[in-house]
């Protein structure tokens, strides 16, 4: 990975850090390690790949599409489960 893609991704994830302390405050959670704190990771992980998947769209004159992203997520997730189970 090249440093900018490294600069890019420490961006992004202390975007996301930040976020989640913000949203775990909104939602009075205070076991950041809970099952409640584990879905606003999860629910801000997903928010700021869909926000990527957007600016990548726009940029590039595509138009964006909520539903294809969330199939495309599934597909992804799917394939990963999969890679996993051979593994094990």
């Amino acid at each position: 990975m090249s440093t900018q893609h490294k600069q890019a991704m420490d961006a992004v994830l202390q975007a996301a850090a930040h976020d989640i302390v913000g949203t775990l405050q909104e939602r009075d959670i205070t076991d950041r390690h809970s099952e409640e704190g584990d879905l606003v990771v999860l629910d801000v992980a997903i928010l700021h790949a869909y926000r990527i998947f957007m600016r990548i769209c726009e940029e590039n004159g595509l138009e964006v599409d909520a539903g294809y992203f969330a199939d495309l997520a599934a597909d992804l997730a799917e394939e990963v489960a999969q890679d996993q189970d051979y593994e094990d």
